[in-house]
């Protein structure tokens, strides 16, 4: 706000002089009034619509809550890590709580020498503690100022009392992400092994569907803290904490200790960021976070993934993600400098590619309209991926040379015209990695979304687009689908089935105007209306979609340990078993015969669900779904 809109910087010491502190009023015990997670609406709800929406508002103002909670002492310590980050001074110094809480740190160049790194750390974390607040009461820092009634100010401001950071050990719920847990630690940080495991687990289960950190030339000891503590919220959702002896359940606790100081720190590192094209590694924080809150926690984090979600939007924006990576051309003879600017700005390339597949994704499940479209992404498709994954500069340059190019790369928005246009040839285009073709999956999916929006908008039916779309997905195949299969592969092919399976049939959640706001409201509103489904009884459809409905059958029955699957495959898988779930209700021969389920066996089939889904009842989107599949059998 005040690198944005610095005329209001002169207005905050008047406006904080003439402001009563907030406090909240002794004895109540009002609660925050329970969301709803769906709305049978053309809009959002009007939580999310604060939230998602927050870099369209064009109001000016600020918000300001004052009150004792926020004079806690400061951190007197942090983790080593962010020494690499903040060039404080050598001192060490504790820190103390006299330091004004609303001062900014800018780094020692502006505020001196004198000031250590321990009050660097304390700062951010105030600073989040503010940002945070503001974001739980739903404003945007664009928004005019109003005041709270003080039924909504005892809901919000707990008591200062509530915070104690002193309990060693402090466990952390799965509830609400828009508040710290009484007992949060400012400043824990995690200890070597669990780092260690953590960065393992990462690049073991999810660097293959999230592909842009580089894991030959990874560092934890020289990324940014925030991006760490990501890291490792994604990498302990499949697997114990060391620490705590690797018992059951630990892995999960630490994840959400991880995402809570991760979003606190990166928050206060965006309210100081002075260099927007700078900030990839904020971006990057921002995705995995809200892939946490989304897809792994779920519940009332949804509505904090969803701000961040506009937040890296914003920050993507701001500092041309979506633009190639300016490099100054070099005549360097050094093999080794060559090779790190190939994986910096790849890894910049990766970073976009993956933040335009989320803002699909979203669409695709939440039908919140996207953010970006594919026409602001000017990067050239991802290179293979052999040359990504190369251990060392004369392997890459080995790789390289040796591939067999038949042109210039081609700009991911040229490609989509290729695949669309009935003229050109896609297999002209030279080998790239299947993660861009990706997103061309997910553009073809909005499109068929978006004509299905239109013509239950209007009563008229485009078979024009929808034939164009299907040719396009079928030339798509061979680019998203190695042979043989390999499970890396599997979340690329899942999005190219459901593709085909949305271009044949409309979900009734999409034409009648739902949109959602959790994965929880998808899941459950999706078995709601799995028995609405009678139009799947006709023989033409069934026959259409069921080779696609058999890929997920096959893939739920023969993946026994899914600890790499991304997250949102589940997702397609359990709606693909809703789709064969009625087939059977109808009497459709052979609608899970691929896994030995006979014509009619409706029980049969539910118990089958139920056994290929509790392999991922671990995660929380797995009890989601066996959850649903009790009531359906009800």
């Amino acid at each position: 706000m005040k690198r944005k809109h610095p005329e209001y910087e002169q207005r905050r010491a008047t406006k904080r002089s003439l402001r009563e502190p907030i406090v909240s009023r002794p004895g109540s015990d009002a609660r925050r009034p329970q969301r709803h997670d769906v709305y049978l609406s053309s809009e959002s709800s009007p939580d999310s619509q604060d939230g998602f929406h927050l870099q369209n508002s064009g109001d000016e103002g600020e918000l300001e809550v004052d009150g004792g909670i926020w004079n806690t002492p400061l951190p007197q310590t942090q983790h080593p890590l962010f020494h690499g980050h903040d060039a404080g001074s050598p001192t060490n110094r504790p820190a103390t709580a006299e330091v004004h809480r609303e001062q900014v740190v800018t780094g020692p160049s502006v505020q001196g020498p004198s000031i250590n790194e321990s009050d660097c750390m304390g700062r951010m974390v105030r600073d989040a503690i503010e940002l945070e607040r503001n974001l739980l009461l739903g404003t945007s820092f664009l928004k005019p100022t109003y005041e709270l009634d003080d039924q909504l100010q005892s809901a919000i401001i707990p008591q200062p009392s509530s915070f104690d950071t002193n309990i060693p050990g402090a466990q952390f719920s799965q509830g609400s992400p828009d508040t710290f847990p009484s007992n949060y630690q400012f400043d824990w940080s995690p200890s070597h092994s669990q780092i260690t495991r953590g960065c393992d687990l990462f690049f073991k289960h999810i660097s293959h569907f999230l592909p842009f950190l580089h894991q030959p030339t990874f560092d934890a000891t020289h990324i940014p803290l925030h991006l760490l503590l990501s890291i490792l919220s994604l990498g302990y959702q499949h697997g114990e904490d060391p620490e705590s002896g690797d018992q059951a359940g630990s892995g999960a606790n630490l994840s959400v200790r991880c995402f809570h100081h991760a979003r606190a720190l990166t928050t206060a590192e965006e309210s100081r960021t002075d260099t927007p094209k700078q900030n990839t590694t904020l971006i990057q924080s921002y995705l995995l976070l809200q892939i946490c809150a989304m897809m792994y926690l779920c519940g009332d984090s949804s509505s904090s993934g969803l701000k961040m979600h506009s937040n890296m939007i914003s920050l993507a924006r701001a500092g041309g993600l979506m633009q190639p990576m300016p490099t100054a051309t070099s005549t360097t003879e050094d093999l080794e400098a060559l090779w790190h600017e190939f994986i910096k700005a790849e890894s910049h390339k990766r970073t976009s590619f993956a933040v335009h597949q989320i803002d699909a994704l979203w669409y695709q499940f939440l039908s919140i309209p996207r953010s970006i479209s594919h026409l602001e992404v000017k990067h050239d498709l991802p290179c293979p991926e052999a040359q990504w994954i190369a251990p060392s500069a004369a392997e890459w340059a080995h790789r390289h040379l040796v591939a067999r190019n038949p042109g210039p790369a081609v700009p991911y928005p040229d490609a989509v015209r290729r695949f669309l246009s009935s003229d050109a040839r896609p297999d002209s285009i030279p080998p790239f990695d299947p993660y861009g073709a990706i997103n061309i999956a997910q553009f073809l999916i909005s499109s068929a979304r978006e004509v299905s929006g239109w013509s239950t908008m209007t009563g008229m039916l485009s078979m024009d687009r929808l034939d164009a779309l299907r040719s396009s997905l079928l030339a798509l195949g061979p680019f998203i689908r190695p042979q043989p299969e390999t499970a890396k592969a599997m979340h690329a092919i899942a999005t190219w089935e459901t593709a085909m399976i949305e271009l044949h049939l409309w979900s009734p959640a999409h034409t009648g105007g739902i949109v959602a706001a959790s994965l929880d409201a998808v899941v459950s509103q999706s078995t709601s209306l799995a028995p609405s489904y009678e139009f799947l009884w006709e023989a033409d459809t069934a026959k259409a979609i069921q080779p696609h409905v058999d890929w997920f059958l096959r893939y739920l029955d023969t993946t026994r340990e899914p600890d790499s699957e991304a997250p949102w495959v589940a997702v397609y898988a359990y709606k693909a078993f809703l789709i064969a779930w009625q087939l059977v209700r109808g009497g459709i021969p052979n609608a899970m015969r691929v896994v030995g389920i006979a014509d009619g066996d409706v029980e049969g089939a539910l118990g089958w669900a139920k056994e290929v889904f509790r392999r991922r009842e671990r995660w929380m989107l797995g009890r989601l779904v066996l959850s649903c599949l009790e009531g359906l059998g009800s």
